[in-house]
């Protein structure tokens, strides 16, 4: 029987799909060191793909937010959901057996000694077997990959997703497919040669090896199974879900009224991390404007809530509870406190993908959230307000549109 000379094997992860829109342009501190220095990590990418590998072996979808949502910085910032997420999976990946290796490889060199294979041998006889036989299994796996040669150096090492592999056993070349969150939406290629040392990658930069991260799945949040394509148009009619830019929670609303001093007793209006029917808000514009008409820069529409029927209204003088910043509530009527002008930067249509304001057209203030929540007042959920100056707190976003 003739031995088979070319051996591909993938999984089917797909980078644009199952990898997060946007790029890793984070930088944190990671850990403080007994002597007081500080390691810091050029992103989070080792979040990034724990995350995705959660959502991917759950059969979940990854949120599809882009990374122009938060420009100028391109990823969401640490009061969004999704930020401190990464947070915590880059520090799980870091609390591992297989993280050491992060120190250790980076200490050895690349030739082997007399007591050490080396980094070479460890990655072309050690690790990359574990690879493909992860892969064969059909699990893709959370790679470490090093560059750094010496403790100052570490960070600039980097975690990857494997989900492919082509091996050529006759000119001894090998091709790791990897997602590499750095280049979110394309395949990213690591190759090396019989003779070769390091590992190529496609996308530009040399690593010295690499080694399969210890990984435990965590169970994902989804906040929706059916997000919307980022050019579909908003019509007056459709139902949507909106998202807080800023910290990703859903705008939402349930049966219980406020009660703080000063209240006006209305229905609650928060934002929450969760998904219900409570999120669901249809459409509708206002002075007669039929539905299925588009939805611009400058139109005024109002927001019903499909589960209670009661419209998204604010009224000046009414304090929010916790804030103390103008209330917005629920009410049985539509009236002019229940028209809200959308605001779409640059003029444009609003679009799925497209971040808006959603401005009370009789108070001029922004629908707007921050961080402030109290189980007596809010339910526990975050506090939505209307706010008379603008902030980045002001943006939301389509979540679900139907």
């Amino acid at each position: 029987m003739t031995e088979q000379v070319l051996t591909r094997r993938a999984v089917a992860f797909d980078p644009a799909t199952h990898g997060f829109a946007f790029p890793n342009a984070f930088v944190n501190e990671v850990l403080t060191l007994p002597n007081g220095a500080k390691i810091t990590t050029a992103g989070r990418c080792g979040g990034m793909a724990y995350a995705a590998l959660d959502y991917f072996l759950a059969g979940q979808p990854v949120p599809r937010w882009r990374s122009d949502l938060w420009a100028p910085s391109r990823v969401p910032p640490d009061s969004h959901w999704l930020a401190r997420l990464f947070t915590q999976r880059l520090r799980d990946s870091f609390f591992t057996g297989s993280a050491a290796k992060f120190v250790t490889w980076s200490m050895h060199s690349d030739d082997e000694t007399w007591v050490f294979k080396g980094v070479t041998r460890w990655t072309k006889e050690e690790e990359l077997p574990r690879v493909m036989k992860s892969i064969d299994a059909g699990r893709p796996v959370v790679l470490g990959l090093v560059v750094a040669r010496d403790l100052g150096s570490i960070g600039d090492n980097h975690q990857v997703i494997a989900y492919g592999y082509e091996q050529d056993r006759a000119t001894g070349r090998v091709t790791v497919q990897i997602h590499d969150n750095n280049t979110p939406g394309k395949p990213v290629t690591l190759t090396s040669e019989r003779d070769q040392h390091d590992w190529t990658a496609s996308n530009g930069h040399p690593w010295r090896g690499f080694f399969v991260q210890d990984y435990t799945p965590r169970r994902p949040r989804v906040l929706t199974t059916h997000a919307p394509d980022v050019k579909d148009q908003v019509s007056t009619g459709d139902t949507v879900k909106l998202s807080h830019v800023w910290t990703g929670l859903t705008l939402h609303s349930h049966d219980h009224p406020y009660v703080h001093p000063g209240t006006d007793g209305l229905q609650q209006v928060t934002a929450f991390l969760g998904a219900d029917d409570n999120d669901r808000w249809l459409l509708v514009g206002s002075d007669g404007t039929p539905a299925g008409t588009d939805v611009r820069d400058g139109s005024v529409v109002r927001l019903r809530h499909v589960s209670t029927g009661r419209w998204l209204r604010s009224a000046a003088g009414v304090a929010s509870p916790l804030s103390h910043q103008q209330e917005v509530s629920a009410a049985d009527v539509a009236d002019d406190s229940a028209d809200w002008r959308v605001e779409v930067p640059d003029d444009r249509p609003w679009t799925a993908g497209a971040r808006v304001r959603l401005v009370h057209v009789a108070t001029k203030a922004a629908l707007h959230s921050h961080h402030a929540s109290d189980p007596r007042l809010t339910l526990g959920q975050q506090e939505v307000t209307g706010f008379p100056k603008r902030d980045v707190n002001d943006w939301w976003t389509v979540l679900e549109l139907s």
